[in-house]
């Protein structure tokens, strides 16, 4: 890891340590024992695991669509995502994204065209993000799908919820974070980093009972294959691929 380099990373992230308390160290030694701490790792701002969580490795886990190959393709309208979506020809629908998380989903509807909403409540999730947006946005092959996600920091369910947009066309999707899989050999090290640091999301169906009340056309949750949907209400269609779910609930039609 290298030390502090001079840039915008580095103003992010001495912003965020003076607001929230959170370490912040230039090299794999200054990493605490039992607490996680925030970095510079090749001019990303990286989250470092605890040094006593040999199971969470020792990288640090870093969003970058450029460096990760799964970004590389674009979203295409046979996949199970976009379907779900209600991506039709000539026609991307407006998504609020609820549980922005690492991004995945948000940039993969975006590389396809939609207008992405993406809510991050966790503060840290929220720092890694706004790093690796802000360094697609300034790479001339990823600046434009960049522009077509507007992140967004709070929670809809607190006191001060932030700003949404709305519209009749919008599609809310929901991606609670699923429980660890009981063999974790099979999660890879960083998302095992992200499920210690957020946990999981008790308030899932709450969350999703707040945006059924919210003007749109379709809300979306992803879940595993085995796992009932969110809430006793049954969607009106689901969606598979691979290890995953989509549960569509369409908007009740008028005569």
């Amino acid at each position: 890891m290298r030390a502090f380099e001079e840039g915008p990373a580095t103003e992010r992230l001495e912003r965020f340590a003076a607001t929230w308390a959170v370490p912040v160290v230039d090299s794999l030694e200054q990493v605490p024992q039992d607490s996680f701490a925030l970095g510079l790792d090749a001019g990303r701002i990286g989250l470092f695991p605890p040094r006593d969580q040999a199971s969470l490795g020792h990288l640090p886990l870093v969003i970058d669509f450029a460096a990760d190959r799964r970004f590389a393709q674009p979203l295409a309208r046979k996949d199970a995502l976009a379907r779900a979506t209600g991506w039709k020809s000539g026609f991307r629908p407006p998504v609020i994204d609820l549980t922005a998380g690492l991004g995945r989903d948000a940039w993969a509807l975006a590389s396809g065209g939609c207008e992405v909403t993406a809510v991050e409540r966790h503060p840290v999730v929220h720092l890694l993000l706004a790093d690796a947006l802000a360094r697609a946005a300034a790479a001339p092959g990823l600046a434009e799908v960049a522009g077509r996600i507007r992140l967004v920091d709070g929670d809809v369910l607190s006191s001060t919820p932030p700003d949404l947009p709305t519209s009749p066309e919008m599609v809310w999707y929901l991606d609670p974070m699923f429980p660890e899989r009981k063999k974790s050999a099979l999660v890879k090290k960083p998302m095992r980093v992200f499920h210690h640091l957020v946990g999981e999301d008790g308030d899932a169906a709450a969350l999703f009972a707040w945006a059924r009340r919210q003007p749109g056309a379709r809300w979306v949750v992803k879940r595993p294959p085995g796992a009932p949907s969110i809430d006793a209400t049954v969607p009106s269609v689901e969606y598979r691929s691979g290890r995953l779910r989509f549960d569509v609930y369409l908007a009740p039609t008028t005569s």
